[in-house]
């Protein structure tokens, strides 16, 4: 989170929020689902063929059956023993191909999330407008943006730069401003918003109380709550004075760094 003082306890300076090319995160999102699809297909397979061998295990026993070789009592009883004990362990495979077929379509989703996510940023404490029509509110609003961005953080936008602009969550009637996301039609502008939001810091005191943020999925914002928390504890047990934790790095990838202060 940027502008202002963020959720992490410290300003950032702009550098810390250059994000790769939308080109270089295109094709490390590829990579990824390769290589995790590559590796529950092994998986798969692997179980997969544990069930063929337990089936196969399973039709012998039948055949010997068949052939009368399991006449006596002590024969017949073993043969129902193994029989069950092939049953529970085609069962347990099968589970086990289900829950890997449910982690990939997990993460399959999960990076389709990022593929929307990416060219978003969310703003915090964006002043609501006034109009009664929601129409009108969602045009003051993206011009609002559209100023932000040109005026304070001297980024050239056009409207046609956004694709879309909105408010996330319901009017509730209180103070409280409801963040609002902006969706640009490509990661260049988003790259050049977040470079350039230490500007804020020049700002009007309204406008200073601005934060931005990516758009991340659910599981990026528990890994980033996460290290918040953990972050504050590291900062409590530093006595010294000499150093600052800050949460640092892109969605998904946010790591803790310590840093001297100045």
């Amino acid at each position: 989170m940027v502008g202002g003082v963020d959720s992490f306890g410290e300003s950032f300076c702009k550098n810390c929020y250059r994000i790769e090319t939308l080109e270089n995160r295109n094709e490390v999102q590829e990579r990824r689902i390769a290589e995790l699809e590559k590796i529950f297909e092994q998986k798969y397979n692997e179980q997969q063929s544990q069930m063929n061998q337990m089936a196969e295990r399973m039709e012998k026993f039948k055949t010997i059956e068949e052939a009368g070789i399991t006449g006596t009592i002590e024969a017949k009883a073993w043969s129902e023993i193994v029989k069950t004990k092939v049953d529970e362990e085609l069962k347990k495979v099968a589970q086990k191909v289900k829950v890997v077929e449910k982690q990939i379509e997990i993460r399959i989703e999960e990076d389709k999330m990022k593929e929307r996510k990416k060219n978003n940023v969310i703003i915090h404490r964006m002043a609501e407008s006034q109009m009664s029509e929601e129409k009108e509110k969602n045009t003051e609003d993206r011009k609002s943006v559209i100023q932000l961005i040109n005026e304070v953080l001297e980024v050239p936008c056009e409207d046609k730069d956004i694709r879309r602009v909105f408010r996330l969550g319901k009017l509730t009637g209180g103070e409280k401003q409801r963040p609002i996301l902006i969706e640009f039609r490509d990661g260049t502008m988003k790259n050049k918003v977040l470079e350039n939001l230490s500007k804020l810091r020049n700002a009007d005191e309204q406008l200073r109380q601005i934060s931005v943020t990516h758009d991340m999925t659910e599981s990026e914002r528990e890994q980033c709550r996460e290290l918040v928390k953990e972050c504050k504890e590291k900062q409590k047990k530093e006595e010294s004075g000499e150093w600052k934790y800050q949460v640092r790095g892109l969605p998904g990838d946010m790591r803790i760094v310590r840093l001297r202060k100045h």
